[in-house]
């Protein structure tokens, strides 16, 4: 009875703490906003690591098992008046956290329309919301040479002169 009273503990501990290292919407509007190192000591904390570096080191790419985020950089021609403005991009494979991330993202962003994408070889939904300084998409992508899906969630800044 000991040992069966010790393994629910034991597994309720790692079921919370691995649900603890995930990203929640509020993080992700954050992180957006948030300096290079604190971002990168972020995503640490998580359990996250460097994978690589993209588009001439402007997309910095972190993974954790199958789920990737990535900070990058890219210039706002908003009235011809350039900015560096931030994104940010986190993968996963997981059905349940892309629902949850979904379900915050309603509470959180106004919705604003959905688009539905077909291509040669991949399919997807495009759900578009918007908070007050950022632009919110979720991505449900299918390939076609792999029929399990792989959903993205990327926070941009909107285009607008402050």
């Amino acid at each position: 009875m000991k040992k069966l009273i010790f393994l629910a503990f034991f597994s309720l501990y790692f079921c919370s703490l691995s649900f603890g290292q995930e990203f929640s919407f509020d993080e992700l509007l954050n992180a957006r906003k948030a300096s290079y190192p604190a971002f990168e000591s972020l995503v640490h904390s998580k359990g996250y690591i460097l994978s690589h570096l993209e588009s001439n080191e402007r997309c910095t790419v972190f993974t954790n098992g199958d789920n990737v985020i990535s900070y990058y950089t890219y210039y706002d021609g908003y009235n011809l008046k350039f900015k560096d403005r931030v994104a940010i991009k986190f993968e996963t494979r997981s059905l349940d956290f892309y629902e949850h991330l979904k379900k915050q993202t309603e509470g959180g962003a106004k919705y604003s329309r959905t688009k539905l994408r077909r291509y040669t070889n991949k399919e997807y939904l495009e759900h578009l919301y918007r908070t007050e300084d950022a632009s919110v998409h979720l991505f449900d992508i299918t390939y076609k040479n792999d029929r399990k899906p792989y959903y993205m969630i990327e926070i941009y800044s909107i285009y607008q002169d402050k």
